[in-house]
């Protein structure tokens, strides 16, 4: 009868109007909005029966992709899920399947893409395969006409073919030691067809005709002229600048590009117009001052080489380097340049650190001095003019203090540096240390009850305890009623972890309690955690649970039996 009451109450209610089916999520006046989905359309091909490497490949566009399918002639041929990636269609397989074997065939390819609303486009590529009835292509190379001696002399013939199937390279020449050589030849697999042609004789020439041949008997040729002319020219050098340095650095050189066909030997003659054994500090063994002779020169790179000499060390002074190259013919060439060393009449240069702050506990810091010198003999560093580092100072670019752990103020990094003529750099870092803004870290408080007897638990509180600077003590505080506050040190018992015990309290009583800690910062902050109250609530100890009292029991009473039979036994003995 109620039940009845509840459902007419419900239909005569306003709000049975408003009753939806809810168990279908609708929605109302949404547009439909159609996806950009868009592909390309390859052109249609037409190619030799043979050809390899054809592809079509299809872009397709949507935002949201789903898949895809290739047909060809109107059955499947690939299918899978889409990505958004060009779609490729390999027509190598055409051979693979044996698809070709009756001239001319065409293929239809029609490629259909989907997207996530089941929206489709499709394109349509004709794919005609016709019979190889053209004979080979080549590409004509140039004439080639070189100096004798010279070498990386290549004909170089670039070939399309189907279906290639022999080849050969011949050479006729006016020369009476070969004027009828086969070069090479053989099976042929299509790729082109690269011959050197050094070394041929001078005053003659040289014919090299490529044949090739498809697989139906069809063939083609090609001659390149090869013409060799004698050396009549001298060995090219080429006119480096002249070069000038400060006494004492590094990294000088003098680089000639040099060329002949048949070059012979060289020899770089070097002379000076003034020199200053006595400037600086340099031995005489060190400086390269001998002349150079290479009786055997010959070239690695068929465009030149480069002839290289070390100018370093040398004495304050003006130098002349003359090289001179021979080719077999008695043909020379010449080049010279002056070197000049001039006076260090510079100190040090020094890029240093800009001056920096921090707060006092950070870590990381670190005062850096990049130099250049090139003639270094002594360093210091200092630290508030207390000296940290000393000594001789040889290639050495680079100096770095670490200023970590500094006390609160500003601290006084110098870097001093002579040159071997005494000129002085001294380079200056501020390296100022602010005090810790930071309070100590206090988090993961808790109170801890631990039962004493039926009417009192025993109370302790634990925190986690951490500073950039170190943590110089943490103590808890503690309160009951109107008494004063008591307080306890709080002991480490692991990694920022601290316990404090603060005694045995009646059940009932409320105590308040807080953490106070203080970093070992020089202004030493105070975090004082906020009151909080915990009440003692009654504990008992936990009886030994039915199950272990069992086991020890069986296990007490055949242990007793055991034992009572062991006497039994060694009494009747």
């Amino acid at each position: 009868m109620a039940f009845t009451l509840i459902v007419t109450c419900l239909m005569l209610s306003p709000l049975a109007l408003i009753l939806v089916d809810t168990s279908t999520p609708r929605i109302v006046n949404v547009p439909h909005v159609t996806a950009e989905l868009t592909i390309n359309h390859p052109p249609d091909m037409t190619f030799e029966n043979g050809t390899r490497g054809k592809k079509i490949v299809w872009n397709a566009t949507d935002p949201e992709p789903k898949n895809f399918t290739v047909t060809r002639n109107g059955q499947v041929y690939d299918s899978g899920d889409w990505n958004g990636t060009p779609i490729v269609v390999d027509l190598d397989h055409l051979y693979a399947e044996n698809l070709t074997y009756s001239l001319p065939v065409s293929f239809t390819f029609v490629c259909t893409v989907f997207n996530m609303q089941n929206e489709s486009v499709s394109d349509e590529v004709v794919v005609t395969v016709i019979a190889d009835e053209s004979p080979p292509i080549i590409q004509q190379p140039e004439n080639i006409t070189y100096e004798e001696g010279s070498f990386g002399h290549y004909i170089r013939w670039n070939i399309t073919e189907a279906n290639p199937d022999s080849y050969n390279v011949t050479r006729e020449s006016n020369d009476p030691t070969c004027n009828f050589t086969v070069i090479e030849g053989g099976k042929w697999d299509g790729s082109n067809i690269t011959i050197n042609v050094d070394g041929l004789n001078a005053t003659y020439w040289y014919l090299y005709t490529l044949f090739v041949n498809d697989t139906f008997g069809r063939n083609a040729t090609s001659a390149v002229n090869v013409t060799v002319v004698e050396d009549l020219t001298p060995p090219q050098v080429d006119s480096p600048a002249d070069v000038a340095y400060e006494f004492g650095s590094k990294g000088h050189k003098i680089s000639w590009k040099v060329y002949d066909s048949n070059p012979k030997n060289y020899t770089i003659v070097v002379t000076y117009s003034y020199i200053n054994k006595t400037y600086g500090n340099v031995t005489e063994s060190s400086v390269p001052l001998q002349n150079i002779t290479q009786s055997d020169w010959k070239l690695t790179n068929p465009e030149g080489d480069t002839i290289t000499v070390v100018i370093d060390n040398l004495y304050l002074g003006n130098y002349t380097y003359n090289i001179t190259l021979f080719d077999d013919y008695g043909r020379h060439s010449s080049d010279a340049l002056n070197v000049t060393v001039y006076e260090d009449l510079r100190p040090p240069i020094v890029n240093a650190t800009p001056d920096f702050t921090y707060e006092e506990g950070y870590s990381g810091y670190l005062v850096n001095w990049t130099v250049e010198e090139s003639n270094p003999k002594y360093f210091e560093l200092s630290r508030d003019g207390v000296g940290i580092e000393n000594g001789t100072w040889h290639d050495r670019d680079h100096f770095e203090l670490n200023a970590d752990g500094l006390s609160v103020g500003t601290h006084i990094f110098n870097l001093t540096l002579v040159d071997f003529f005494n000129q002085t750099t001294k380079s200056i870092v501020s390296v100022t240390v602010t005090p810790d803004a930071h309070l100590p870290t206090v988090s993961q408080v808790a109170a801890l009850q631990a039962f004493h007897s039926a009417t009192e638990n025993n109370l302790s509180v634990q925190a986690y305890v951490w500073d950039l600077n170190g943590i110089s003590s943490v103590k808890v505080e503690w309160y009951v009623g109107e008494e004063a506050p008591s307080s306890a040190n709080m002991t480490p018992v692991s990694e920022g972890l601290y316990m404090g015990d603060l005694g045995a309290f009646g059940v009932g009583t409320t105590v308040y309690y807080r953490v106070v800690a203080t970093d070992n910062s020089s202004v030493h902050n105070v975090h004082t955690t906020e009151w909080t109250p915990v009440v003692i609530t009654a504990m008992s100890r936990e009886p030994t649970p039915m199950l272990l009292w069992v086991p020890i029991l069986i296990v007490g009473v055949l242990s007793s039996v055991v034992i009572m039979s062991l006497y039994f036994r060694t009494r009747t003995r």
